[in-house]
């Protein structure tokens, strides 16, 4: 991370001028201490690591977990974990996960991991609706001590190509201190309403966590039965605030009509506004979708880049005090369907960190230019409205 001893002082946690980033101040949880995890090269190890050390429980929450190379890894230590007497309860997307082998996960529940698979489709009692509730947040608790969330699954999508990966770009938080068990009841909230009474978490009994650190942060999730927008709320929220700076990476950034305006207004009043896509994500409808937007963005000054590697970071940060970082798409799906987290962190060198991550993917992405990017072949363009108009089914 660099320099660590030069880095400037996190904002105190009674300082008014990172609070009014956040909707509702009484969210806040004072007392954290966070680390940026930078792709698989440094979330991978982390994760490994803590599964490792853990004596109590571990829960995680994972939208893809496949059988290949790192997926094995995870098994395996999750399947050590649950060997030594650790309580492992493992919550995988039906969807997400529909790609990876039956027997992989059989195999995990013979070793004593406790798996339930969120809304498996099955043939003869079909349930549409819950082929679009999917359960996208990416979590990992251990022993209710460390938390991390983010955008990474547990893919070789997500591995470096020096070790035979895919090099997607992405990122995740660690979270020591209060937060923690915040983080885990939302976990066990989701667990609770599948499983056997038996092993059921009960957050009554989490241990309250020390205060380790001088982070203040808000966890923000979105339920099944309600509170669909809160995450989008409060990113409208931070972005009215800024005054300086709104820097965005998203891998399906297909905004709704208020994000939209919100980033052109903020433009125009001077705010430095950019934009970190891929150049091509996994999916190209989603990509036409989200060049639909383009031309209003730049016309009012936002600045866009396309990434070379595959940008699945999920980050908003806004002047020198907020990150938003979490499992949060800027698509339909992840505003009215999936269950998603983010934190939104008040901290100065957290948002340091961030930034300098976002400036090192920009310095490897192409820079969009109005004139050349509306010259573009008149063919994309009703194609590019219609991925658009198409958005709340993508």
């Amino acid at each position: 991370m660099g320099a660590e001893t030069l880095a400037p002082a996190p904002p105190p946690v009674n300082d008014l001028t990172s609070r009014r980033f956040v909707e509702d101040p009484r969210g806040l949880i004072t007392g954290n201490s966070v680390r940026l995890l930078r792709n698989g090269e440094q979330a991978f190890p982390a994760w490994l690591a803590a599964i490792d050390a853990a004596s109590e429980r571990i829960s995680l929450e994972m939208y893809i977990f496949s059988e290949d190379p790192i997926g094995r890894r995870f098994a395996d230590a999750l399947a050590r974990a649950a060997r030594r007497g650790v309580v492992v309860r493992l919550l995988y997307d039906y969807f997400g996960c529909r790609m990876t082998p039956a027997a992989f996960f059989r195999n995990l529940r013979e070793s004593g991991v406790r798996t339930i698979v969120y809304h498996s489709y099955r043939g003869w009692r079909p349930k549409i609706w819950q082929l679009f509730r999917r359960n996208h947040r990416k979590t990992l608790i251990v022993d209710g001590a460390v938390a991390s969330t983010g955008g990474l699954n547990i893919s070789n999508e997500w591995v470096s190509a020096t070790e035979g990966g895919d090099d997607w770009r992405d990122a995740a938080i660690e979270v020591r201190g209060p937060a923690v068990p915040v983080i885990e009841a939302a976990f066990a909230a989701t667990w609770n309403r599948r499983s056997n009474k038996e092993f059921r978490l009960d957050p009554a009994r989490f241990q309250p966590q020390a205060m380790v650190g001088p982070t203040p942060l808000v966890v923000l999730t979105n339920s099944e039965r309600g509170e669909r927008f809160t995450i989008r709320r409060a990113a409208l929220h931070a972005m009215r605030e800024s005054r300086t700076r709104i820097h965005i990476a998203n891998p399906y950034f297909v905004p709704d009509g208020a994000v939209l305006r919100q980033l052109c207004q903020a433009a125009l009043r001077g705010v430095d506004v950019r934009v970190l896509v891929p150049g091509e994500s996994d999916s190209l409808i989603m990509d036409a979708a989200s060049r639909a937007t383009f031309s209003r963005l730049l016309r009012a000054g936002v600045r866009i880049w396309q990434g070379r590697s595959v940008i699945h970071t999920k980050v908003v940060l806004c002047d020198n005090d907020f990150v938003s970082i979490g499992s949060y798409n800027f698509d339909h799906r992840s505003l009215a369907y999936s269950l998603e987290m983010v934190l939104n962190v008040l901290d100065g060198v957290f948002n340091r960190d961030t930034a300098a991550m976002l400036n090192a993917e920009v310095s490897e992405a192409d820079e969009l230019d109005l004139r050349i990017f509306e010259g573009r072949p008149l063919l994309w363009r009703p194609l590019e409205q219609v991925a658009r108009a198409l958005r709340q089914w993508l």
